[in-house]
């Protein structure tokens, strides 16, 4: 019965950790829900002044995105890579909860281990 028990929680454990993968043109449709979106990166740009806060766009170039990442300074030590310079033009895979902004989706990524690399 305790064999059983522990394999029902590992099972479930994994099935938590596991994210829907969506289409590029559907994360509009998860709004609050944590996915997976795989893309080619169309731009990046990173702001200027005293926070810097880097933006990764999909879909189209900046302002005409579908969908945006969005990578605050703070968070910017989690990264053994330069987000806005290594992923330009990469096909990627991001997981993270969507939020929408101004009428758009993004994900507010924090950590480099939401972003693969295909």
């Amino acid at each position: 019965m305790k064999k059983l028990l522990i394999l029902s929680i590992s099972i479930c454990l994994k099935q938590i950790s596991f994210s829907q993968t969506v289409p590029l043109d559907s994360v509009i449709n998860y709004e609050g829900k944590t996915i997976t979106v795989c893309s080619k990166v169309q731009s990046t740009y990173v702001t200027k002044g005293d926070k810097k806060t880097t933006y990764i766009n999909f879909g189209n170039p900046y302002p005409n995105t579908t969908f945006t990442v969005v990578i605050f300074e703070g968070d910017l030590p989690n990264f053994k890579i330069t987000p806005s310079e290594y992923l330009k033009d990469k096909n990627v895979c991001i997981t993270g909860k969507v939020k929408i902004y101004k009428g758009k989706p993004e994900m507010i990524v924090n950590k480099e281990e939401q972003i693969k690399v295909e």
